[in-house]
C-alpha cells in the first residue's frame, strides 16, 4: 500500500504501531507491506478452525467476532468498530494454526491486511521494526490471556455456586 500522509496518520492510531507511532520512516515501512482489502456487510473475514496467514487493521466499518458453544450455537464475544482502531486475528502473525474465532463483516468494511510472509520479511528487512511490532503482539495476546483467565475464574465461581446451592437444596 502507498504510505500517503494519510495512510501514515490512520496507521499511526493503531495500538500495533504505537511503539513506532511517532517514526514515520518506519510506519512507511508497515505501510508499504499492508494490501487493502474491502468487504461487504455480512462477509465472513475469518472462519473459526481455518488456517490463518494474517492479521487485520480495521479501517472502517464494525465486525462481529464470535465462537460457538459446545452445541455449536454462535454467541457474540465482541463487536468491533474502526473508531477503536481494531487488529484482529494476530496470533496468524506469530503463531499460524488454526484461527480461534469467526469474524464477520456487520457493515462494509475496510481492513488493512498485513500478511505473515510480509511481516517476517519486514522483521528481517528492519529487525527493530520487527522486535518493537513483535513486543506490541505479546503484549495485546498477553492482555487477551489474561481477560480469558479471568472470564474462566468466573464461570469456575459460578459453577462452584450452582453446585452449592444444590448441593444445600438437596437436589
Amino acid at each position: 500500500m502507498k504510505p500517503t500522509p494519510e495512510v501514515l496518520e490512520h496507521l499511526s492510531a493503531f495500538l500495533l504501531m504505537k511503539p513506532i507511532s511517532e517514526h514515520h520512516d518506519q510506519l512507511a515501512l508497515v505501510a508499504a507491506s499492508l494490501d487493502e482489502q474491502d468487504y461487504r456487510a455480512g462477509a465472513e473475514i475469518i472462519r473459526k478452525g481455518e488456517h490463518g496467514d494474517c492479521a487485520y487493521l480495521l479501517v472502517k466499518g464494525e465486525v462481529t467476532v464470535f465462537d460457538y458453544t459446545m452445541d455449536q450455537e454462535p454467541f457474540t464475544r465482541a463487536i468491533l468498530n474502526s473508531g477503536q482502531h481494531p487488529l484482529f486475528g494476530e496470533v496468524a502473525l506469530v503463531g499460524g494454526g488454526e484461527r480461534i474465532a469467526t469474524v464477520t463483516a456487520r457493515t462494509d468494511c475496510r481492513c488493512w491486511v498485513l500478511r505473515r510472509e510480509a511481516f517476517i520479511r519486514l522483521g528481517d528487512q528492519h529487525p527493530e521494526i520487527g522486535w518493537r511490532l513483535l513486543h506490541q503482539i505479546a503484549i495485546l495476546l498477553a492482555g487477551h490471556l489474561e481477560k480469558t483467565n479471568r472470564d474462566v475464574l468466573r464461570l469456575f465461581e459460578a459453577l462452584v455456586l450452582e453446585v452449592e446451592q444444590k448441593t444445600i437444596l438437596g437436589h
